[in-house]
């Protein structure tokens, strides 16, 4: 029997406001309001299935998305709120009037006001708007039928935590966007002020250190491989991927499933607030997304007026030069107690000033007021309102080639490749997404040719920077490119094949070694900006966990990896995905041991000596897997991360086998440490790395051959603070299953802080997709629910979930009545 859950209809007034004042989506169909109901009807099932997945069916997009906001908010509602508050610029209101809050407050006040939530909502499609209100509807309905005292006891009760609206969820999605541009630089833009004495409330932070790792893709990541028919034992497409977030936050995970018989039918998750499928499959095809070294933004160097620091010296096109205004933009936000602060952004006409010293103090001298130059940045995924439209499409894809052309056509992934695979036994990567349209050329006039230090120096940390003084330095635009200033599909990355294609967060270059794309492609697209000197530019070293996934295939094509045969079946990529190995071990430890058996005696930090027998030994006995009762690899991850081995190789130092673009998977290899070469220093540097490593261990009093699970844990605070032992290690030690931890202030490791998220792996047969899946922090981060560490512990044995697609396997799996959801 269902359980039906019925509603008079009711609209927020914001909501009424935007449908029929802003949006003209609802007309007056009588004189009288009084008589006349313009809000819409909402009408879902959800069914859920074993570990909380709910699978929606409903008549129309309205009803998809009131069904999935409902089951969203049942299981996840405080992390929505919290990040809605953030999105709105409200978090000194809520959460304290600190610098810090009040930073982020003053740019996203800024940034996403009503306008530019409207311009999103009114750039969606019918349908994708109809999902966008259903979804803020049965978010807002669960609170209302719930109460706010009697969610999550994580926010319960909250002042913060209210009904929602289409206008919330666009903030959220405009956040979304900015993840590759602007929102790194929120401190430098809203700390950019033309001569002035500071404001004490707005000063920068004692510890502020501008982060690369995001914009660069360092630290994170995911993976996914796309298999073709040739190396698939169905002949069948197959999809890996492992997407590493954090665990918690807006780019959290959520699993489900949406159904309109005869017009969608799609399987996966997406992250909070999203109304689609971000990751997942349909009928006939898979795919996975990992975060793309393409750049989404550049800086621009402007060339002030020596009178005026409000104004800029700006050549167009016709040769004019011209005064151009820095405009402020004053922002006001609230804090506690009904009170207020202020702040300014100044925009030019490429976007937000930046106050690049805070990017990097070596470039003081050409800061805003300290000289005759000034930054500004322009964002490219800030300026595309098409994400959810993208996703929307991409749900609804046919195979792999009709993916492609719905990437081309949307073009509206913000900063994510995309990995696929189809029942026709095809495979894709693609890195289809908004990239500012600089081209090689371009980039060598309006930065490399010029002579510049600041936009040199930006170019060689992985910084996109041009000159701000002509329009010749103005991106450009393509015929094919549905917003101006971004590449075209005809100039971004593609690889169909039906051999393979991989991924982990590495340029486009090297998907698959057999079939190295070496396109005259735009510079943006590549994690190292300037040309490598190789015979391809995008030729440069890769990382550690690149060479591991792609080496992992290679061992199964060839049969060396155990697993039996020589293609893949979906149970042994599931195993190719948890091996856990240590690509750095396996590339330095042999020549490690052999020195530190010889000359046990190990600098540390200091000046002083410890005598490394036991650490060695311990590594030594190491199985250089990352496995829960793996028993030494934290003093070899202490080890790799003090040595910085990724590090060395990108420096072309360490190795005595250089870089080989045309061996680029083993190379650099051998490590300089048994008899120095060209750099005297790394053989030292190498055994105080393992010294300080072993030293640290000693310290804290953690046994040198301690199991990783007894170390690395999640916690169920469900059940009294069980702590479930995890497996997976560093991306930087070239571990393909990243899960990230740390050791704190105190000497004791935490819970895992991010890793695997939302894993799948997919294949086909005769009757449709065949997923097994996993999400690895589970469903629910409320200790209160039945779907808060189930998956965990799942992921902790190394097992899947059979996910149910058909009505008949939802059927076989359901728990619980259906409910009907009415409004």
């Amino acid at each position: 029997m269902n359980r039906v859950l019925f509603r008079h209809k009711r609209l927020g007034l914001a909501v009424a406001l935007v449908s029929v004042s802003s949006l003209g989506l609802v007309a007056c169909g009588s004189d009288n309001d009084n008589n006349v109901d313009s809000s819409p009807s909402y009408s879902a099932t959800v069914q859920r299935t074993e570990f909380g997945i709910p699978h929606i069916v409903a008549e129309d997009y309205l009803g998809l998305g009131y069904g999935l906001g409902y089951s969203f908010a049942e299981d996840n509602i405080c992390s929505l709120a919290n990040e809605i508050v953030t999105a709105n610029g409200q978090r000194s209101l809520y959460f304290g009037d600190t610098p810090g809050n009040n930073r982020s407050d003053i740019f996203y006040t800024w940034y996403s006001d009503p306008a530019k939530q409207q311009e999103l909502l009114g750039a969606q499609e019918p349908e994708v708007l109809d999902a966008i209100k259903g979804y803020a509807a049965g978010y807002s309905r669960y609170l209302r039928d719930t109460g706010v005292d009697n969610i999550d006891p994580t926010c319960a009760g909250q002042p913060w935590v209210q009904e929602i609206d289409e206008l919330d969820l666009a903030a959220v999605y405009n956040k979304g966007n900015l993840r590759g541009g602007l929102s790194n630089f929120v401190t430098p833009i809203v700390l950019a002020a033309p001569p002035a004495p500071a404001v004490a409330s707005l000063s920068v932070p004692e510890d502020y250190e501008f982060d690369l790792s995001t914009i660069n893709v360092t630290k994170g990541g995911s993976n996914a491989y796309a298999l073709g028919a040739d190396v698939t034992e169905n002949g069948r497409g197959m999809l890996y991927g492992n997407p590493h977030e954090p665990w918690q936050g807006v780019q959290r995970f959520y699993e489900f499933h949406l159904t309109i018989p005869g017009e969608i039918d799609v399987m996966g998750a997406g992250q909070q607030g999203q109304p689609f499928v971000n990751i997942g499959f349909n009928k006939d095809v898979a795919w996975s997304h990992t975060v793309s070294t393409a750049k989404r933004f550049t800086l621009y160097q402007l060339q002030l007026d020596a009178n005026d620091p409000l104004k800029y010296n700006y050549t167009n096109a016709d040769g004019v030069l011209e005064k151009r205004d820095i405009v402020p933009n004053e922002v006001t936000i609230q804090v506690p107690g009904g009170g207020t602060r202020t702040g300014t952004v100044y925009t030019s006409h490429f976007g937000p000033m930046l106050a690049i010293e805070l990017v990097n103090g070596e470039l003081a001298p050409f800061a805003w007021g300290n000289g005759a130059t000034a930054f500004a940045i322009r964002d490219a995924a800030s300026e595309n309102p098409r994400g959810i439209n993208q996703w929307y499409s991409m749900n609804k894809a046919t195979g792999v080639e009709d993916l492609e052309a719905r990437l081309k056509e949307t073009l509206g992934l913000p900063f994510i490749n995309t990995i696929a695979a189809d029942r026709f036994g095809k495979a894709m990567y693609a890195d289809i997404s908004t990239v500012p349209n600089v081209s090689a050329a371009k980039f060598f006039q309006c930065n490399l040719s010029l002579g510049q230090p600041a936009l040199l120096g930006l170019a060689q940390s992985g910084v996109a920077a041009l000159d701000g003084s002509r329009a010749a330095c103005e991106w450009d635009s393509d015929d094919d490119s549905p917003q101006a200033g971004i590449l075209g599909g005809a100039n971004l990355p593609v690889l169909i094949n039906e051999t393979y294609s991989t991924n982990s967060n590495d340029s486009y270059w090297l998907s698959n070694p057999d079939e190295p794309l070496n396109g005259d492609f735009s510079p943006l697209l590549r994690r190292n900006l300037l040309p490598s000197g190789n015979t391809v530019d995008a030729a440069y070293p890769r990382i550690l966990r690149t060479r591991m996934g792609i080496v992992q295939v290679q061992d199964r094509l060839n049969g060396s990896d155990g697993l039996g045969g020589n293609k893949f079946s979906l149970r042994k990529l599931q195993e190719v995905g948890y091996s856990n190995r240590s690509y750095a071990a396996e590339l330095v430890l042999d020549d490690v041991l052999s020195d530190c058996f010889a000359n046990p005696t190990l600098p540390v930090a200091g000046g002083g000596t410890l005598d490394g027998t036991d650490g060695c030994n311990a590594l030594a006995n190491w199985d250089r897997r990352n496995d829960v009762g793996s028993r030494g690899a934290h003093v070899f991850r202490e080890f790799a991360k003090n040595a910085d081995f990724q590090g060395m190789m990108a420096r072309g130092k360490g190795f005595l086998v250089g870089f080989d673009e045309n061996d680029p998977v083993n190379t650099p290899r051998n490590l300089d440490i048994i008899s120095p070469a060209e750099d005297p220093d790394s053989r030292l540097a190498v055994r105080q790395a393992l010294g300080d490593a072993i030293q640290r261990f000693n310290d804290l009093g953690i046994a040198l051959d301690e199991q990783l699970g007894v170390l690395q844990y999640e916690v169920d605070a469900g059940n009294n603070g069980e702590r479930i032992p995890m497996h997976g290690g560093s991306g930087s030690e070239g571990v393909f299953n990243v899960l990230g931890t740390r050791i704190n202030d105190q000497g004791e490791y935490t819970p895992a802080t991010a890793g695997p998220t939302y894993m799948q792996t997919v294949t086909f047969d005769d009757e449709g997709p065949v997923a097994e899946a996993l999400l690895a922090f589970s469903q629910s981060p409320d200790s209160t629910r039945p779907f808060h560490r189930d998956q965990t512990r799942r992921y902790s044995e190394e097992n899947w979930i059979a996910l149910p697609f058909s009505a008949a396997e939802v059927a076989a799996k359901a728990i619980g009545e259906p409910l009907t959801l009415t409004e």
